[in-house]
């Protein structure tokens, strides 16, 4: 059975950072998907003793398993509250992120029991959720609590992109219509990046999980997930000998080749095939052949003699990490991460 092991400790150390570059405001955590598929609860868990109190998620049925798990946190959904999910936010505590009229006047007609708070979704210059900044003022609020304004960057990876400036503006011409609502825009990039001071609330996300929130920067962060597989056969072949499913791969002279037990339904991408890259022992070996859906091949002639039945080899860790995986799998590091699959065994340790 292969593995992933999640460090909390390396969370928590992650998590401190950002705090620390988010002053004067406070920090809290996107956790969504299962927190980028390494396990919500456990996460939470870890970052409560962190002294983390508001998280994001983005579904009702997220925030409800959080909320059976602990009492105390202060939990958003990002993905609004339609008109039939209205009580479950009520009984989950759960404040929905507001993203259009309709959901606000499904709020409205509920009669908010306790008075509890909504936060409002600005659109400025996403174009996905959210209420359209150029029309703020038309919103009519004066019977609904809002505990939150925020909006989304669309480049914050990018520091210096010219979208992050027009958003900026954008939001702070809104915010001026509510002084006395806390703000959120700053996500992983932008709290790194130095530009967190202004923001009330910060939410990172991919930073807090290892992943580089900068598209043209070394990553700052440390790593929290390492994915390993057991190595399940040892095969010699000989030279024009193929691998795998479609014979894509030809051997080129005498090879030894590593079957092992994880594939694209354990998080390994099948665009990796013949082009990505393990760890044994801290020696980066090739892949060879498809990924299939349950196994693995690896090149591993240059360990020869150093490699057995049953070791262990590194699929995503120290010695290729989360955001290389990433790239020759012409992906992101967020959907590798959530892309996890659900039968390897989970080690927490931290």
């Amino acid at each position: 059975m292969s593995r992933y092991t999640i460090d909390l400790g390396a969370l928590a150390s992650n998590y401190r950072k950002l705090a620390a570059a988010a002053q004067p405001g406070d920090c809290g955590a996107v956790v969504k998907a299962n927190a980028y598929g390494l396990g919500a609860v456990e996460v939470v868990g870890r970052l409560l003793d962190e002294g983390c109190r508001e998280f994001f998620v983005a579904t009702i049925g997220e925030a409800e398993a959080l909320r059976r798990a602990y009492a105390e946190p202060t939990l958003y959904v990002l993905g609004g509250a339609d008109r039939d999910h209205v009580d479950r936010f009520i009984a989950a505590d759960a404040i929905p992120v507001i993203n259009h009229a309709d959901e606000l006047d499904a709020w409205r007609g509920r009669g908010q029991p306790r008075r509890q708070p909504v936060a409002i979704h600005v659109d400025t210059g996403m174009n996905r959720l959210g209420f359209d900044h150029a029309q703020m003022s038309a919103i009519d609020l004066r019977d609904i609590e809002v505990a939150l304004l925020l909006s989304h960057f669309a480049c914050a990876d990018e520091p210096e992109h010219p979208m992050n400036a027009l958003q900026r503006e954008r939001f702070d011409v809104v915010r001026r219509a509510f002084p006395d609502v806390r703000a959120s825009m700053a996500n992983s990039g932008t709290v790194l990046g130095g530009a967190a001071a202004a923001h009330d609330l910060c939410r990172p996300g991919i930073a807090l999980y290892g992943g580089n929130p900068f598209a043209d920067r070394p990553n700052p962060m440390q790593a929290v997930v390492r994915f390993e597989a057991k190595v399940l056969q040892l095969r010699e072949i000989q030279h024009d000998d193929s691998v795998g499913y479609g014979a894509t791969y030809r051997a080129r002279g005498k090879r030894l080749i590593a079957t092992v037990d994880a594939g694209y339904a354990d998080g390994v991408p099948r665009l990796l095939g013949n082009l990505g890259i393990a760890g044994v022992a801290g020696v980066r070996v090739p892949f060879v052949g498809r990924v299939s859906m349950d196994l693995t091949t690896l090149d591993v002639s240059e360990v020869a003699g150093r490699i057995a039945l049953g070791d262990w080899v590194e699929l995503i860790g120290e010695t290729v990490g989360i955001d290389e995986v990433a790239a020759l799998a012409r992906t992101i590091s967020y959907e590798i991460l959530t892309g996890l699959g659900h039968r390897s065994e989970r080690v927490y340790r931290g």
